[in-house]
């Protein structure tokens, strides 16, 4: 009997470590890796991996002698749109914000703080006759900046500074006049004062239509696309998931990322989740509507199938859907059972329980992954209702349905998640940003105290992984492990500490169990034969620190499919270097709902300036898009 073709060997390279943590619990330590063509050829020590070695070309490779490797961090929902349009601008916030680079901008509390970084940011940018657009105002915090005091310090240069919350805009005279934005194009529009230049609601609306040709130019777009993409190499990641792909417009979306990422050969793999509400009205001719709006899944599936299986690259697209239930956290709009909210105010819906269950059944059946954006426990119960129901008509295994953010849910309800089959990837930052005002205005202290209730989903033998949800929270994996593990607020209280996670379980949420949730255990998520030779560096030993100090942990460098790509210097979580965080301010007014229920959260901003766009009677996108 004669041997079937010999394969050709291939070269490989040996990165060398103080320690390898691999996230593989059959070898979950080891000091050497083996890399060929991108992927792991081998894993554990110089001596072990000899075998390998005869008859191929050899690099053994040390830089990483005195670092700790680990698998790439993946964050599993993110808004690259979001960071596009929003890190070119000059953020002079309440808390301190990473930019590109590793540079810190430090917060601004006072008035004459406000004052000072913003006429100095001003100076810095020479042309008068660009647009000055800053992010992060609060007037709590930063006192008064409308068009009278904007045009004492800018008389001669338009000037927009978007408040913390993205809904309200204050222009200065010049903004106004360069915009168009005359006494008789605005009117006596109730949300509007034009005095203070000031546009809130559906107001902003009117000056979101007339930046958006600029937010969405090559220049402003493609450049906040990079930033995005060059923070989460400072967080580790090498794998990210736009939970929204598409809402805007999938071609200048793809287009931007070819440009941006895969061009430049990028360290990072963006794979895309089909936005099925976003899809289904645009092939439909419909817009957004009331939450009860009916919505033709049909149409968008049609639309989506086209793009599967045309993965290039640092591209990929899922077999995948992203719906909505509930309200925003922030805003205090989670759809709340019983005592329901102290004031007794009502949440909302994004989508109504029949229309969420319809959207469910179709995509169930279809075959497709679901995932579901929910934040109330009256927003699980209407997850739950719709996916047992799609469960009960056509049984489907190993479906790895998954709940996103999971705000407050109780035991019951992940009792039930478990027995169909669900997994949850949640927002731990709720608990350090959000525990302590809830507990005071909205839900009581238990309540309150038992946000993202990560252990107990553990303890129901689901998968639970963890997100930033960017930009609501910063693109750093390390630090949502260490909110997860520790569950300290912002006042510096340990929250239902039966909660908390060991360092082995928070580390799983950003690795293996990040990758599990999207379906991809097989290629990414842990240090094994065969996967992606996708690693952080890592400059500390978390098992040095623990779980306690994750956000200590400082990322020296990332390495994506066998290249190496490290930062200028070592760099740990925001909170970790400055001992604050970029914290949206938890305002909310349950009064006003009307206007906006989606107040802080990335993906109904996402969804809201999508609306705004196609809602537009000029094509803003048409010059954006690529050439048949």
């Amino acid at each position: 009997m004669t041997k079937s073709a010999v394969r050709r060997l291939q070269t490989v390279t040996v990165f060398t470590a103080r320690k390898i943590i691999t996230m593989d619990p059959s070898l979950p330590e080891a000091t050497a890796v083996a890399v060929s063509e991108g992927r792991i050829m081998a894993v554990g020590s110089l001596e072990t991996m000899e075998p390998w070695f005869k008859g191929r070309a050899v690099t053994v490779d040390d830089r990483f002698a005195d670092k700790v490797l680990m698998p790439g961090f993946i964050d599993n929902h993110v808004h690259p749109f979001l960071g596009a349009v929003l890190t070119p601008m000059e953020i002079i916030a309440p808390e301190p914000w990473r930019m590109a680079g590793g540079d810190i901008h430090p917060a601004a509390n006072t008035p004459a703080e406000y004052e000072a970084r913003l006429k100095e940011r001003l100076a810095a940018r020479t042309d008068k006759e660009e647009l000055f657009i800053s992010f992060g105002y609060q007037p709590l915090e930063h006192g008064r900046w409308g068009r009278p005091e904007l045009d004492v310090i800018a008389p001669d240069r338009p000037v927009v500074l978007f408040q913390r919350s993205f809904h309200e805009t204050f222009l200065n005279s010049a903004a106004m006049a360069a915009l168009g934005l005359t006494e008789e194009v605005v009117g006596d529009h109730p949300q509007v004062d034009f005095a203070q230049g000031h546009f809130f609601e559906t107001g902003n609306m009117m000056v979101m239509g007339k930046l958006m040709s600029t937010l969405l130019k090559d220049d402003w777009y493609r450049k906040g696309l990079g930033i995005t993409c060059d923070l989460m190499r400072q967080g580790g990641i090498t794998t990210a998931a736009d939970m929204l792909f598409g809402t805007i417009s999938p071609d200048f979306e793809l287009a931007a990322i070819d440009a941006v990422i895969e061009q430049p050969e990028l360290p990072l793999r963006v794979v895309n989740v089909f936005d099925g509400r976003g899809f289904s009205n645009r092939a439909s001719g419909r817009g957004n509507g009331a939450p009860d709006a009916e919505i033709d899944f049909a149409a968008g599936q049609a639309a989506m199938d086209e793009l599967l299986g045309k993965d290039e690259g640092r591209v990929r697209f899922l077999k995948a859907v992203k719906l909505f239930a509930d309200g925003a956290m922030f805003s205090a709009l989670m759809q709340m059972n019983e005592p329901g909210y102290i004031d007794g105010h009502e949440g909302e819906w994004i989508m109504s329980p029949d229309v969420l269950a319809e959207g469910v059944k179709h995509f169930w059946e279809a075959g497709y992954q679901i995932h579901v954006h929910v934040n109330g426990d009256k927003g699980m119960d209407s997850v739950l209702n719709a996916l047992a129901q799609a469960q009960g008509a056509k049984p489907r295994f190993d479906h790895r349905f998954m709940m996103h953010h999971v705000g407050f849910h109780t035991n019951a309800q992940s009792t039930r998640m478990a027995a169909l089959g669900a997994h949850a990837s949640v927002n731990p930052y709720y608990i350090h940003a959000l525990s302590d005002t809830l507990s005071e205005l909205d839900l009581g202290p238990e309540r309150a105290g038992q946000l993202v209730r990560s252990q107990s989903i553990l303890r129901n033998n689901m998968k639970v992984s963890f997100h930033s949800d960017f930009m609501m929270a910063p693109l750093e994996p390390l630090f949502l492990a260490w909110c997860a593990g520790a569950r300290v607020t912002r006042s510096g209280q340990q929250v239902s500490p039966e909660e908390r996670l060991s360092l082995e379980q928070a580390l799983r949420g950003i690795t293996i169990d990040a990758a599990f949730a999207l379906g991809m255990d097989d290629e990414i998520g842990s240090i094994v034969a065969g996967k992606k030779a996708d690693f952080a560096v890592l400059e500390d030993d978390p098992f040095d620190l623990d779980v306690d100090r994750l956000k200590d942990v400082r990322v020296a460098g990332v390495v994506f499919e066998g290249a190496v790509s490290m930062l200028g210097k070592p760099a740990a979580s925001i909170f970790g270097e400055t001992g604050r965080m970029p914290v949206p301010e938890p305002t909310h007014n349950p009064l006003d709902v009307s206007q906006c229920c989606h107040d802080v959260d990335p993906c109904g901003h996402l969804q809201e300036i999508a609306a705004w766009i196609h809602a537009m009677p000029e094509d803003v996108l048409g010059d954006h898009l690529p050439n048949e």
